[in-house]
């Protein structure tokens, strides 16, 4: 990780648009050339964190997922900012929209089709080795060309061998209790689901 130092920083916000933040600071920045910056806070002075930052965890794991022809954010760098402290990754974002914002803006989906794809892509996430326990509808990306792809992928394992029964019934059962996901989807749609995991 280099260091950027706060001149650079603050070229860098002076003109982004705050995709995200919560009462500790900016989170997410979206930057006049279309990348973006991702901003993580340590949560303690002793943590793992503390030697592999979630930065370097977000830049490993896209490479990784890309190994495995799993569509994700493009990682320019990894940096450190000290005041205040901050793991910070600048990224390509992955094109396209997630699924959450599809099911709320697009009257016009083929739901069941989706659901179909979305079942499937998730069982070859499993079949790959992907353990995502942060998964849900908001981290899911429909891209321009048809494929599912993944983004804020800080927190997944890429775990080199197939996941057993247990670990896939984990994953879908947390991206099953998104009650307000699943309020904008035919009932169909988490039926499906719920018989692949």
């Amino acid at each position: 990780m280099q260091l950027l130092s706060e001149e650079q920083f603050e070229s860098w916000r002076l003109d982004a648009r705050v995709l995200e933040k919560d009462r500790y600071g900016e989170k997410v920045l979206l930057l006049t050339d279309g990348t973006m910056l991702k901003l993580f806070r340590r949560k303690s002075w002793f943590s793992k964190t503390l030697f592999f930052p979630p930065a370097e965890r977000f830049a490993a794991n896209a490479a990784a997922l890309r190994k495995l022809d799993v569509p994700c954010p493009q990682v320019i760098s990894t940096y450190k900012l000290l005041n205040p402290y901050r793991s910070v990754v600048h990224y390509q974002p992955l094109a396209g929209e997630t699924l959450r914002s599809l099911l709320k803006t697009d009257p016009s989906l083929d739901q069941q089709h989706l659901f179909a794809q979305l079942a499937s892509f998730i069982t070859s996430l499993h079949d790959k080795g992907v353990y995502f326990r942060s998964l849900h509808l908001g981290n899911i990306v429909l891209t321009p060309d048809g494929q599912l792809g993944l983004i804020d992928i800080s927190d997944l394992r890429c775990l080199g061998k197939s996941l057993n029964r247990n670990m896939r019934k984990r994953n879908y059962r947390h991206l099953l209790r998104y009650d307000s996901d699943f309020s904008l989807a035919i009932p169909a749609a988490r039926d499906l689901l719920r018989e692949h995991h």
